[in-house]
C-alpha cells in the first residue's frame, strides 16, 4: 500500500511540473489603452494685394442724357464738379467667405478713379490635427504559489475522527494540487492526494 501511495504522489508531482515548468505558458493578454486628442491651429492674417488691368472694354451705347456735356457753362461745370466727386469718390465692396465650421475667409474691394484699386483678404480660420496615442500595459504574467494547512475531521456528535495537515499548490493556470498526511482517531496515519480544477 506504501509503494502504491508513492508512486501516486510521484505521478501527481510530474503532472504539477509538465503543467507548469514544462510547457510553455502564455501570459494573459495585454491591455491596450488608446487615446485621441485633437489640436488646433489657428490662421489669422489680413493680405492686401494691387491688381492690375487685365482688359478695358469701352461701353458703345449711347450716352446717358446726364453725362452729356451742357451748352451753358454754369451747367457744365456744375456736370464736372458731380463727375469728380464720383470719380475721386473710394467705393469699398466686402463679402465674407464662410468655411463650414472651421471660420471665414473675408474679402474687401476698393475703387478708386474708376479702378480695382485693392483687395485684402482677412482670413480666420482653425484647422484641427488629430493626435493618437496608444497604450499598451503588459499584465504581469500569471505564477503559481505554495499553500500549507491544516485542517480536522469530525462527526456530527463533535466526535474528532481524523487531524491533518498538508501542501496547496496553484498552479499559474489555476489548478490546484494537494498533498494530505493525518492521524484518525485509531492512531492510523492517513495519506491523500487532491485535484481541483478552476470552473467559473
Amino acid at each position: 500500500m506504501n509503494k502504491l501511495l508513492s508512486v501516486i504522489i510521484v505521478v501527481l508531482l510530474a503532472f504539477m511540473f509538465f503543467q507548469n515548468d514544462g510547457c510553455t505558458y502564455i501570459d494573459k493578454k495585454s491591455e491596450i489603452v488608446t487615446v485621441h486628442d485633437t489640436a488646433w491651429t489657428v490662421h489669422d492674417s489680413l493680405i492686401i494685394k494691387k491688381l492690375k488691368i487685365k482688359e478695358t472694354i469701352h461701353d458703345t451705347v449711347s450716352t446717358p442724357p446726364e453725362y452729356i456735356a451742357d451748352t451753358s457753362y454754369p451747367k457744365l461745370k456744375a456736370q464736372y464738379d458731380s463727375l469728380v466727386i464720383v470719380y475721386l469718390a473710394k467705393n469699398i465692396y466686402t463679402d465674407t467667405l464662410k468655411l463650414d465650421t472651421l471660420g471665414y475667409v473675408a474679402i474687401a474691394d476698393t475703387v478708386h478713379k474708376n479702378n480695382l484699386q485693392n483687395r485684402s483678404y482677412n482670413y480666420n480660420y482653425k484647422i484641427p490635427t488629430i493626435h493618437t496615442t496608444t497604450t499598451i500595459t503588459k499584465q504581469a504574467p500569471s505564477k503559481g504559489a505554495l499553500f500549507i494547512g491544516g485542517g480536522v475531521i469530525g462527526t456530527k456528535q463533535l466526535e474528532l475522527q481524523t487531524i491533518q495537515g498538508g501542501a496547496l499548490y496553484k498552479s499559474k493556470r489555476d489548478k490546484i494540487f494537494g498533498l494530505h498526511i493525518g492521524l484518525n482517531n485509531n492512531s492510523q496515519v492517513i495519506y491523500g492526494v487532491s485535484s481541483y480544477w478552476k470552473i467559473k
